[in-house]
């Protein structure tokens, strides 16, 4: 029974790892293709997110 368990959750932990570093690479690649959304605060962006961009 615990073999199973075990199984069970670690299909879970990998899933939802996996939709959090796609969550994490939509957000970037948001962030890099429009302005800042903080009006009296512009972010330095780190140099690879160039390769993000749609343009």
């Amino acid at each position: 029974m615990s073999r199973i368990l075990k199984k069970v959750t670690m299909f879970i932990n990998i899933n939802f790892l996996s939709i959090v570093a796609s969550f994490a690479l939509i957000i970037s690649t948001i962030a890099s293709n429009q302005r800042c959304w903080y009006v009296m605060y512009e972010d330095k962006l780190p140099d690879d997110h160039t390769r993000l961009r749609k343009f």
